[in-house]
Order: C-alpha cells, then structure tokens, then sequence
C-alpha cells in the first residue's frame, strides 16, 4: 500500500506556458506562477517547489508521479550554487518505471550534492493529479510498497475473475440478460484496476501512454454503463416504473457518448476533460439511487442485494468524483477504498445474482411441473384416474405399432342405471372406480374410460379373448367386496375384436361396439370375442 511520502503537491508553484517555453524562460515568468493551483489548461504546465528539507543526497530517493496521460515529461533540480540539471523524456518514462497504485517512480539522481528547488513540467497533462501527486519517497519504500500494492491488486483480480466465471454458467443455464450486463460490468472493472494500477504494463511494456489512459476511460465508462443496465435488467419487472427503466437506459448511454466526445476532441477539451466525465456519472447514480428506494418500496428482493453492494460504492464513488474534479484534497490510499467497495458490490450483486438464480429456476421448475400435472390431468379420467378418451386415442395410435396392442375390448358395465337409482350416485361412482382399480393392475391391458358406464381396454396379451375373460370374471367377483353396499355382483359385458393394420381406433370401436350389442342380448357378463389370432403362414401361402 502507499508507502510514507513528502507529498508536493500542496507546496508546488504552478504555471502555464506554450511548449516552446524552456526551463530558462520558466524561470523568468516564475513570479506570475500560483500556489496550490492544479490546472492544467496549458500546453505545459511547470510546477516549482522548495525540496531542500526533503530531498537527501545521501539516500536513495524516488519521484513519484500519477501516470495519467502526457505527451512529455521534464524534471529540473537546482544546487545550492544555483545550478541546475535535469532533463526531459517521452512519455514511454511512465510505462518502463511504473509501480502498482496509479503512480510510475524516477530515480532521483543528484550527484550526491545538495539541492534546493526542483522544477517539472508536463506537456499536455491529462489530470490535474500530474502535479498534486507529486512526492518524494525512499527508494526501498518504494519497492515494499510495489510489492504488497501488487499482492492487493492481484487478490482483487482474483475476487473479480470468480463472478466471470459462475455468470458465464448461470447464462449458459437459463440465458438471462442481466447475467451478461454482470459480466460486462466486471470486465469494466477488471479493464479500470489493469489500467488504473499499471498491471496493463506488465502484460504489454510497450503499451503506449495514451492507450492506456483511453483504455482506463472506457473501461470505467463500460462498468458503469453496464451496472446501469444490470439493475434495470435484475430488478423483478413489476418493481420498477417506467419511467426510472427509460431513465437507466438513457444515462447508461450519456457515458460513452460523452467519452466518445472526450476521446476525439483530444486536446480542446483536455482541461475540462476529466470534469465532463465524472459529471456524466451522475445521472446513471441519480436514476440507480431513485430505483433503489421505489423498488425496496415495492418490495423487490433484488433490490436488497443492490442496495446493500451500492451504499458503500456510491460514497466511495461520490468522493472520488469530487476528489476528482479538485473541490478537495485527499490522501492518496482514498483511491483504495474505491476498490474495495468495488470488490465489495461484486461479490453482493454476485450473491444477488444466485439468489435471483435460485428462485428463477424453482419458478421454472414449478412451471414444468404444472404444465406436467394439466398435460396429466388433461389426459386424464377425474373419476377413476384411468386415461380418458382422448388419451387412449394416443395409446391406440401407439398401440397399433410393432409392439402394439393385438384386441380391442370394449366394456360396459351391466345394469349400471339401477345401481345409481337403487343405491345413489356416490355408490356408483365407487363402483367404477373399483372397476378401473382391476383394469389398472393389469400390466397386459392399456385401460381407459371413455363415458359414463364404458370402458376400453388395448390388450396385449397372446391370447386376448382369454385375457377378456379373465377380466370379466375379476370384476364379477370382486366389485361388490371393495364396495359393501353392493349385495349383488356387478357384471360386466365385453365386446372383443382384432385390431387390424391401419385400422382407426373409430374403427375398431365400431366393430367391438357390435360384439358389445351382441354380450347384451345373449344375457349380459360374458365375452363376445371376434378376435383371431394371425395365420401368418397362410396369409403367405395365399399371396
């Protein structure tokens, strides 16, 4: 973290020139420089500051400078003789000494003699922090503050690398939109700490200056926009009105439009550059804040993750936004606390994230099994839980497949009437649904109700007639026990009949209907079967 520093900043003299202007010429306008003023509309802009009480040529010391944007970069010092020496270098000076934490360290080379008064200047300095930043800080600090800043950065890399992952699943999963405005958010964030604390340097040394500061923009502009749009996508829908979702859409947009602006203006608008973008920050935060407290409200769920991870990162972000346009000074580890707020409202709205996850998927899985249980009930009977005409239409259809049904039994239980009359209707319907108890244990049969007293029955088995039966004499001796108000056994007629290639199961009802017809009038609880078993051999002989 920040090692202990002489900080400039305060003590500097600050003047604004054309870049034509030497050290020399400086000099000579140094009476009309002004103290503790960090602007930077100029060209280049010459900072002056005592550093006799500061700078010791008997230790090895470090400038320490914010590595935001310049063209160039100058640094003078002055003897006790009135001597001066320095130099001037290209920008890639910030890129081959940076140091973790938004600062690159120059070596402080004064020949072993004493010095009274350093001089700099940056040509077209992007921050004002060029110059309030400015310190001075042993060399060993230096590197032991390099070295637990890096451990910091690379733990918040790892915190922020976690969400990328379980989003990818979660979208992957259930495909929704706020999980890719997340990932779109933590990229920005991930793109802000490579650019803000100089790891991009690491990854590419040759990266120029510039890029890295446009980089830093719209990595910001890219988190910031898209937390936007998370919230407006994660809020449950009724939970927000119309109004603050148009509000989220439009000031995520106000960001990279204004960034665009910054970036292809370049240096027209550099002095007031860095104020433009912190302002258009504030609507997404207006609009965020107000959709907080309507959809807490509302009773949104969501938004109790949001406001939770969003408390600490709005002050954090308020003060760095009124750090950044200089209405105040600050200690520079202020710059820490965004990032782990920032960590901080990842890790909440990632929790958001897998609760709102969690409650999606039981609502899915909810649905499914509503939409199972109707798919079920409508092919259901209500009464006696067997398939109802319309599903044993579909189990025809399948039944007359290679692995089909071979008869085609229809059943009508006999006198049924007089037993709804003699004893009511609730007796009756117990007596069908003892009927269709039997039917449904026999694993050979496909069972159905298609009305009132009548039942259908695709059988299996080898010798269907036989099965038939078997299943009339079943229901003759075993209804009226499940059934004690029954003092007589309840029959059952049965119309059986094969069931041939091609045939429609209106087809097949019809002709089992006749065999049906023809059980009643012989009497009543008995089988008339005009099912044959297939002659395949002759059936061959004859073609």
């Amino acid at each position: 973290f920040p090692a202990v520093a002489a900080p400039l900043g305060p003590r500097v003299c600050t003047l604004a020139t054309s870049t034509d202007i030497g050290l020399i010429s400086a000099l000579q306008l140094e009476e009309r420089c002004k103290v503790a003023d960090d602007s930077i509309a100029g060209p280049r802009i010459w900072a002056f500051s005592d550093v006799s009480d500061v700078i010791d040529p008997g230790q090895e010391q470090m400038l320490i400078v914010d590595p935001s944007s310049f063209d160039s970069f100058a640094v003078y010092f002055r003897d006790e003789a009135g001597n001066w020496s320095g130099r001037r270098y290209g920008p890639e000076i910030a890129t081959e000494n940076w140091r973790a934490g938004m600062r690159f360290a120059l070596p402080i080379d004064t020949g072993g003699m004493p010095v009274t008064e350093m001089a700099v200047s940056f040509d077209r300095p992007q921050l004002s922090a060029n110059i309030s930043h400015l310190a001075i800080e042993n060399a060993a600090d230096t590197e032991t503050s390099h070295y637990y800043t890096s451990l910091f950065y690379a733990i918040f890399i790892g915190v922020l690398l976690l969400p990328m992952v379980y989003n990818t699943a979660f979208f992957i999963i259930l495909r929704e939109e706020f999980t890719l405005w997340h990932m779109a958010m933590v990229t920005g964030a991930l793109g802000y700490v490579l650019c803000s604390g100089g790891f991009i340097h690491f990854l590419f040394p040759a990266m120029p200056l510039s890029l890295r500061w446009s980089l830093n923009l719209w990595s910001i502009t890219l988190a910031i926009s898209s937390a936007a749009m998370f919230f407006r996508s994660f809020i449950e829908p009724d939970k927000l009105s119309p109004v603050i979702r148009q509000g989220l859409a439009m000031s995520a947009v106000v960001i990279p439009v204004v960034t665009l602006i910054i970036t292809l203006a370049g240096d027209q608008l550099r002095p007031v550059a860095q104020n433009l973008f912190l302002l258009s920050f504030l609507p997404v935060m207006t609009f965020i804040t107000l959709g907080v407290v309507q959809s807490l409200r509302r009773g949104s769920r969501g938004a109790r993750f949001i406001f939770i991870a969003c408390c600490a990162l709005i002050v954090s972000m308020t003060e760095r936004v009124l750090r950044g346009m200089d209405l105040y000074e600050g200690p520079v580890w202020l710059d820490f606390i965004v990032y782990a707020t920032l960590a901080f409202e990842m890790i909440v709205t990632a929790l958001g994230i897998a609760d709102r996850m969690m409650i999606i998927r039981r609502q899915r899985d909810s649905a499914r099994e509503s939409e199972a249980a109707y798919e079920k009930l409508s092919r259901t009977d209500y009464l006696t839980g067997l398939n109802n005409r319309r599903a044993i239409v579909a189990a025809f259809d399948e039944a007359t497949g290679s692995f089909g049904a071979r008869g085609f039994a229809l059943l009508d239980l006999d006198h049924f009437k007089t037993i709804n009359d003699d004893h009511g209707h609730d007796v009756g319907d117990r007596a069908l649904q003892a009927v269709a108890a039997i039917m449904r244990d026999w694993s050979n049969i496909s069972a159905g109700r298609i009305g009132g007293e009548e039942f259908v029955a695709l059988i299996h088995s080898v010798d269907p007639t036989d099965t038939a039966e078997r299943l009339c004499k079943a229901i003759r001796e075993t209804v009226h026990k499940a059934v004690p108000e029954l003092n007589d056994p309840v029959t059952v007629s049965i119309g059986l009949v094969s069931i041939l290639p091609g045939q429609t199961f209106t087809q097949a009802h019809r002709a089992a209907d006749r065999c049906l017809y023809q059980a009643k009038e012989k009497g009543r609880d008995c089988v008339v079967s005009e099912w044959k078993a297939p002659r395949i051999g002759t059936a061959q002989q004859a073609a």
